[in-house]
This record gives C-alpha cells, structure tokens and sequence, in this order.
C-alpha cells in the first residue's frame, strides 16, 4: 500500500487529520514533506475570507482570497475566491518537491487535492509526477479528496493503484477515523 485518501464533507476534520498525521509522524522521526490548507478569517467579523497554504515545516502563503466587488480577480476563480497562483506555486511546489529530498521511509501528505489547487498548471503537473512515484511505489502518499471527485482524473488514477486506501470521515466517526488512518500510516511507514 502506497497511497491513503481522505475524504468527507466540507468542515468535518480532513484537515485536523492530516495535521495529527504529521504531528505523530514528526514525533516518530519519519521524514514528511507536503502542506495543510487553513482557513483565513476576518479578526473582526469571524468572516472566512480566504485560505492559506502551510507546509509542514510551518512557512505559510495565500492559496485563495475572497473577491471583493470592486476588484478584478488577479487569478482564476472558485466561487467567491480568487486563487492567489504566484504565492501558492512558490511555496506548495517547493514542498511536493522536497519529497526527493527525504530517504524512502518518509512520507508525503497533502492537504488538499482540490478545485483551487488544480487551477495551478504547475500542481497538476507535480501531480502527474506524484501518481506516477506512487503507483510505482517509490512514494507514501496521504491526501485529502473532496466527496465529489468523480471525474477529476488525478484522483480517480490515485484511486486505482493497487492497494490503495480511502477513507470517509463524518463527523460521527472522526475520532475513530483518525486512529485507523493513523494505524494505516504508521503500518505503511514501518515496512
């Protein structure tokens, strides 16, 4: 098994998951390279007002920003947010890239593989690369998956290597969830 996907609806902890993940990979030493997404809200309102990106090394940059009416997007759009390519590319590739830089017992997770991330040419790329390193299984490889993925060719390839996991959190099994996702890395991280 190389490859663990993380799924569920908006809200209910993939992204929680993750970070634990890396936490107790960090405390067991296994090398880890990849990023989180956070949201970012108004101080004052509470409004989410947009998303960063976050390696797990702690170095942060904007992934998507809300559109404010007056002002032209400055890079492609999902809904209400414009995604902040330049910033994104600079810091999100450079940690898929660390992953040749760890020994074969680490670890890549990522956080998230969805409609904001793949607006970048250069993710879908990286991308590409990862599926291949996984289904070769020269990579571990955990990441988050929206619910709806049908039809996203990157995630339906990642679905199709031999062995793979996927995972469904809801919020009535997340605790649960987390514990066997945690059980599954740590099991692919000791072979």
């Amino acid at each position: 098994m190389a490859v663990i996907l993380v799924t569920g609806m908006p809200g209910v902890g993939k992204t929680t998951i993750v970070r634990r993940i890396g936490d107790e990979l960090g405390r067991r030493n296994v090398p880890i390279a990849g990023f989180y997404t956070e949201e970012v809200r108004n101080s004052t309102s509470g409004e989410r007002i947009g998303f960063d990106v976050v390696t797990f090394s702690g170095q942060r940059a904007p992934l998507a920003k809300i559109q404010t009416g007056q002002t032209r997007p400055q890079g492609p759009t999902v809904g209400r947010y414009s995604v902040c390519l330049k910033e994104f590319e600079s810091l999100a590739i450079a940690a898929l890239d660390k992953r040749h830089q760890q020994s074969s017992d680490g670890m890549l997770l990522l956080d998230e593989i969805g409609k904001m991330e793949l607006k970048s040419r250069a993710f879908q790329e990286s991308m590409q690369a990862i599926v291949g390193e996984v289904a070769a299984k020269k990579l571990r490889f955990v990441a988050t998956i929206p619910l709806k993925s049908t039809g996203i060719d990157l995630i339906e390839r990642l679905k199709l290597v031999p062995g793979c996991l996927l995972f469904h959190v809801k919020p009535s099994n997340r605790d649960a969830m987390y514990e066997q996702i945690k059980d599954a890395c740590l099991s692919v991280v000791s072979k």
